[in-house]
C-alpha cells in the first residue's frame, strides 16, 4: 500500500499563479498546479509513495521537459525539473513518474488510457486524483477507473481536486493580473464521489436488504461533507445508519423480537437525519428513499412481522420470509386469541401451535389455512430440500417465491 497522486498535463503554457486550498494560499507562486499539490498534500509522504503524471507525447515535449531537453518546450524549466525542486525544498524523496498516454481520439485509445491508469495502481493504494488538466472525456473515464479499482484493488480515494483558474477569469484576464492577486482556488470534488458511493449503497440496501455497504461507508466517508458544518451534523445520520445495519442483520438472522424496536428506531432517526441533511441537499433525496419505504410500516408485533415477511419477499430472502411469517402467525394467536402480551413465553407459543395444528375453532379459517401451507414449506426449506422428490411436500426453488 502506498499514497499516489495521479495528475495530467496538457500542452498549454500554464500561467504562473498562487494556489489556495481550504483558505490557505501556497507559499509561493507555481507554474504548474502539481507543484502546489505537493505542498498541500504530499508533505508527509514516504519514500515509497508516488506522484504519477499522465501525458501525451506532445504534452511531454511542451510541459514535462525543459528547454534544455527539448526545443519545443514552453518553459526553461519543465514540470519534471520543477517537481524535483519542490521535493528538495520540502526534503521529500517520493518517486515521480511520467506515463505516456494517447490523445483519446477513438475507443481504442481510450481503452489504452484505461489500462495505463489501472496498471499504475496497486492493491490498497490511497489515491489523490487531480483532474485539472484532464481533457476531452478523461474526467469521466478517470471516474470509471477509480470505481473499478476501488472494487478490484480495494484502493481508497482520499481526495479528488480541481484547480479552477476560470474562477479568476479568462487566461487573457489572468495574465494581466498582478501575480499577488493571481490565486487559483483548488476545489475539493471528493463529496461528488462520496455521493456516488452513497447512491449505490442505498440502492443496494433497498434492493437486497443488505446494509453492509452503508455501514462501511459510515460517517468517515461523509467527513469531507460534514466538516463545514462544524459538528452540527452527524448524530441523527449516525443513528440512522446504525439502525439500518442492525435491522439488516436482524432480518438476515430472523431476530423477530427485535423488528418492532428496529423499525421504531429507524422512524425516529429519519426526522433528525432530514434536518441534518438540509445542509447536504444532494443526500436528502437518497435518504428520502429510505423514509418512503419505512414510513408506512406497522410497528406492532403482528404488523411488523407481516411487514418483514413482505420485505423478505421483495429482497429475495425466501427462507427468512417463511420463518418470520410462521412465527408471526403464532404471535397473532397469542395476542388475539389467548389475549396475552408476553410473546417470548415458551408455554404460550407451544399452546398457540397446538391450537393452530388442531384447527381451533376461534382462529379464523384463513389464518388456519395459511398456517398449514406455511408449515409445510417452512419445514421443507429448513431441511434444505433433503426429502424424497416423490413426496407431496417436496417443493422446487420456484415454488417458494410463488408461495411467499
Amino acid at each position: 500500500m502506498s499514497c499516489k497522486l495521479l495528475s495530467f498535463i496538457g500542452t498549454t503554457p500554464y500561467i504562473e499563479s498562487y494556489y489556495a486550498y481550504n483558505n490557505k494560499r501556497s507559499e509561493r507562486p507555481y507554474q504548474f498546479i502539481q507543484e502546489a499539490l505537493v505542498e498541500f498534500f504530499c508533505r508527509e509522504w514516504k519514500d515509497d509513495d508516488e506522484l504519477i503524471i499522465f501525458m501525451t507525447e506532445e504534452s511531454q515535449r511542451k510541459n514535462w521537459l525543459s528547454k534544455s531537453e527539448c526545443e519545443d518546450a514552453n518553459f526553461d524549466k519543465g514540470l519534471k525539473e520543477r517537481l524535483e525542486e519542490v521535493k528538495k525544498r520540502f526534503k521529500l524523496k517520493f518517486n515521480v513518474r511520467n506515463v505516456e498516454i494517447p490523445e483519446g481520439k477513438n475507443e481504442k485509445e481510450l481503452w489504452i488510457i484505461f489500462e495505463k491508469m489501472n496498471g499504475s495502481l496497486n492493491d490498497e493504494d490511497v489515491i489523490i486524483f487531480d483532474i485539472t488538466h484532464s481533457f476531452r472525456s478523461l474526467p469521466m473515464l478517470s471516474l470509471v477507473v477509480l470505481n473499478y479499482v476501488k472494487f478490484l484493488k480495494n484502493v481508497r480515494i482520499e481526495r479528488i481536486v480541481y484547480g479552477a483558474m476560470e474562477a479568476l477569469g479568462s487566461p487573457k484576464e489572468v495574465r494581466k493580473m498582478p501575480i499577488e492577486e493571481r490565486i487559483i482556488p483548488i476545489f475539493d470534488l471528493t463529496p461528488f464521489a462520496s455521493l456516488f458511493d452513497w447512491t449505490i449503497a442505498i440502492e443496494r440496501f433497498l434492493q437486497t436488504g443488505n446494509a453492509e455497504m452503508m455501514r462501511k461507508l459510515g460517517i468517515e466517508e461523509l467527513k469531507p461533507l460534514l466538516a463545514e458544518t462544524r459538528g452540527e451534523i452527524g448524530g441523527g445520520l449516525r443513528e440512522l445508519i446504525t439502525s439500518l445495519d442492525k435491522f439488516s442483520q436482524n432480518v438476515l438472522t430472523c431476530r423477530s423480537p427485535e423488528f418492532k424496536s428496529n423499525i421504531e428506531r429507524i422512524l425516529n432517526a429519519i426526522p433528525k437525519t432530514e434536518k441534518e441533511l438540509e445542509k447536504l441537499k444532494p443526500f436528502k433525496p437518497l435518504f428520502g428513499k429510505i423514509k418512503e419505504r419505512f414510513s408506512s410500516m406497522h410497528i406492532n408485533d403482528v404488523g411488523s412481522g407481516i411487514e418483514i415477511a413482505t420485505w423478505c419477499l421483495e429482497k429475495g430472502l425466501i427462507q427468512q420470509g417463511f420463518t418470520v411469517l410462521r412465527e408471526t402467525i403464532i404471535n397473532y394467536v397469542i395476542t388475539n386469541i389467548l389475549k396475552r402480551n408476553n410473546l417470548r413465553k415458551k408455554t404460550y407459543r407451544e399452546v398457540a401451535e397446538v391450537m393452530l395444528n388442531s384447527k381451533y375453532e376461534e382462529i379464523p379459517s384463513e389464518v388456519l389455512n395459511l398456517w398449514h401451507e406455511i408449515v409445510d414449506y417452512r419445514n421443507d426449506i429448513n431441511h434444505a430440500g433433503w426429502r424424497d422428490r416423490r413426496e407431496q411436500n417436496y417443493h422446487s426453488s420456484t415454488d417458494f417465491e410463488r408461495k411467499t
